[in-house]
């Protein structure tokens, strides 16, 4: 998982249509994925709440690509 920062950046400098990948795994329960499981759900959840909140604002589009059984991998497209 990338950090907030990060993120911060990639909305700052990005341009309409570029897609970040920034989170694989399953954001649901990441205790259960198949890759890097964590037991900071605290530290993900706070993530995901920057991630939405950069959605509810009109900056990105958010989508996913299954890879296989709780393996996701979520994307934001700069709008």
């Amino acid at each position: 998982m990338m950090s907030f920062k990060a993120f911060q950046n990639w909305i700052n400098k990005s341009r309409k249509g570029e897609q970040l990948s920034y989170y694989r795994g399953y954001i649901v329960d990441p205790t259960i994925q198949r890759i890097a499981p964590t037991n900071d759900r605290v530290r993900v959840k706070k993530f995901q709440g920057h991630v939405m909140n950069a959605y509810y604002s009109n900056l990105v589009t958010l989508v996913q690509r299954k890879h296989g059984s709780l393996d996701y991998e979520y994307i934001a497209v700069r709008k």
